[in-house]
């Protein structure tokens, strides 16, 4: 099992950082799980790779769930530093106080149920999808309203927009930089306002977050909470108040 989590973790961190933010819409137009007819047209809009604002800001994120660094928890904690974990869901198990509490200046969001690229034809988008919201609606009492598909695959495609509405789903956050393993990569030579980081949950996270946070601030930014800029529209789809039994939000 640990042989397993290994390979994964670095199979995914490999094809992410091949991959970046470079990603183009075209693996979604050549997908052929895709195709919506223009009267059902998803409402979500496309992806983001960068917040729009004038504001002096960056955004951490950290994908999958796999490792549960107490280190890294320990400085997010010290630093109160907002993070957006967008998570796998077959990774977490027990592990809700852990981002709980790593989460507890960010929040928590939707990244897939068994981490499949959404753009393979095979990819059940109502298991990947609309299962976490489900379950995570039952294990933090509320339900995402953020995606990041499994290797920024398919984005931008109607079949996952139009799933992901029906489940609550109403931002597609994508990464314009990333860090992993000590060393930082971007899309556009540098940060800028709005910027969203990408990284994971590994054994080097602490290391990771470390060089995020000095060159945001190098940049002459902060770190800010996503979910500021990315607010949650208060109403529940159906499909969770009638099988997670959700009730209106006090937050």
């Amino acid at each position: 099992m640990r042989r397993f989590v290994a390979t994964f973790a670095a199979s995914a961190l490999i094809f992410s950082a091949v991959m970046g933010a470079q990603i183009s819409s075209a693996s979604a137009e050549n997908n052929p799980d895709t195709s919506v007819s223009a009267r059902d047209t998803p409402k979500i809009p496309k992806s983001v790779y960068r917040i729009k604002t004038k504001d002096k800001v960056a955004f951490i994120t950290i994908d999958d769930g796999i490792y549960k660094p107490e280190n890294a928890l320990a400085y997010v904690q010290a630093n109160q530093l907002p993070v957006t974990s967008f998570l796998s869901s077959w990774t977490i198990k027990d592990s809700k106080k852990y981002f709980n509490r790593i989460s507890k200046w960010g929040s928590v969001q939707n990244h897939s149920a068994t981490h499949a690229s959404f753009a393979k034809k095979s990819t059940d988008l109502d298991h990947e999808i609309c299962y976490v919201q489900k379950r995570f609606a039952k294990k933090y009492d509320w339900y995402p309203w953020m995606l990041r598909p499994p290797y920024g695959a398919a984005q931008d495609s109607q079949a996952v927009r139009k799933m992901g509405e029906k489940c609550g789903i109403q931002q597609i956050v994508m990464w314009d930089a990333s860090v992993n393993n000590g060393k930082i990569s971007y899309a556009d030579q540098k940060l800028r306002p709005g910027s969203i980081v990408l990284m994971h949950f590994t054994n080097t996270l602490k290391k990771d977050l470390k060089l995020a946070v000095k060159k945001i601030r190098e940049a002459g930014l902060e770190p800010a909470n996503l979910d500021d800029y990315l607010p949650r529209i208060n109403s529940i789809p159906a499909i969770l108040t009638k099988r997670a039994g959700l009730t209106q939000p006090s937050r």
